[in-house]
């Protein structure tokens, strides 16, 4: 997948103060059971596609993913990376960070409130939709950065879907969105099924475990002044 900005996050990288990113499927990388050794060999291609968007690799503020629901905010210094112990990252508007997300069927989903510019990401798989991640990030978002959910944007990454999943995760996700505040029209949907497409995406189930991680990017144009 050549298009690290494809068109369902037109909407997002509209706002020239966005950098919206997904990282499919790398030809030539070789898969692996052990995730952090994909995870690994997949970084030199991750971090050319920040400094091509003109983020330094540095800023890359990671979650420990654990199959969770708690988020935590993050910001252009603090603590170690990735964080320990959460599925989900929030930031303020003037962060020059960028959040990533690891996926391979999970789904990640970004948020974004174009009034106070604060930004979130989350991993969305089976455990995760069943904790209601992203309600619990929205929640997040409006106690410590001000954001109503009724503002918000929001896109869901390609993910498994049925019938190659006994649970329809987007569909999960999109009602959670609803029912934290957000619109219909602001809730935007790849529609694309991970298990269907290996060549532009790795599948955890199809590849049997044996399978690389997708990143999903959202940050901070550095090009666009501070406001």
């Amino acid at each position: 997948m050549n298009n690290y900005s494809p068109e369902y996050l037109e909407r997002l990288n509209a706002f020239p103060e966005n950098i919206a990113l997904f990282i499919g499927r790398v030809p030539g990388v070789a898969t692996s059971t052990d995730r952090q050794s994909v995870i690994r060999d997949l970084t030199p291609t991750h971090h050319a596609a920040l400094e091509a968007a003109g983020i330094e690799p540095k800023m890359l503020r990671r979650a420990q993913q654990i199959h969770g629901n708690k988020v935590a905010l993050v910001g252009d210094i603090g603590c170690s990376y990735p964080v320990e112990g959460v599925d989900g990252l929030i930031c303020g508007g003037k962060a020059d960070c960028v959040l990533g997300i690891y996926v391979a069927d999970c789904a990640a989903v970004w948020i974004y409130d174009p009034c106070t510019g604060a930004r979130g990401l989350v991993h969305s798989g089976k455990i995760g939709t069943e904790g209601n991640i992203v309600g619990e990030a929205l929640r997040a978002m409006r106690k410590i950065l001000g954001v109503n959910p009724a503002d918000c944007l929001a896109v869901i990454s390609p993910c498994i879907r049925p019938p190659h999943y006994e649970v329809d995760i987007p569909a999960k996700i999109k009602e959670q969105l609803a029912n934290a505040g957000l619109h219909h029209e602001n809730i935007i949907d790849s529609g694309l099924d991970t298990a269907t497409d290996t060549e532009a995406f790795y599948s955890y189930r199809i590849e049997k475990g044996n399978t690389g991680r997708m990143l999903a990017l959202f940050g901070r144009n550095p090009a666009v002044p501070h406001s």
